[in-house]
């Protein structure tokens, strides 16, 4: 899977919006979706430039803990475990060769996956 992919997917699964932006009570309604999606957008950016510019070597070692504190040091502004669960959980993802194949009528999306076990 791509890098960008990678990070798409943690974002997704690990990224909790309250606890990462405690503050998203006080935004009002209706700018709560351009806020959210704006701080969403500087995070996969910022993620993909760091682990692009200085990721390569925790990825092929597999070092999710290098690369979080890598990410952090890089001013990635996440709390730290929940850092850690998304570069955990982009390892994981960066393993992987998968192939979207469609998205069904329930809203899932179906991918072909090929991984070494």
């Amino acid at each position: 899977m791509s890098i960008d992919a990678c990070i798409a997917h943690a974002i997704h699964s690990d990224l909790d919006i309250l606890e990462a932006l405690p503050e998203v009570t006080d935004v009002p309604v209706e700018d709560l979706e351009t806020y959210v999606e704006r701080f969403v957008v500087n995070v996969q950016e910022s993620l993909y430039k760091v682990i692009s510019s200085r990721g390569d070597r925790y990825l092929r070692s597999k070092d999710a803990a290098g690369l979080c504190a890598t990410c952090l040091e890089s001013g990635v502004s996440l709390p730290p475990s929940m850092l850690l669960k998304m570069c955990q959980t982009i390892l994981q993802l960066s393993e992987m060769d998968a192939t979207f194949i469609l998205d069904t009528e329930d809203g899932k999306s179906l991918y072909y996956v090929k991984m070494t076990v």
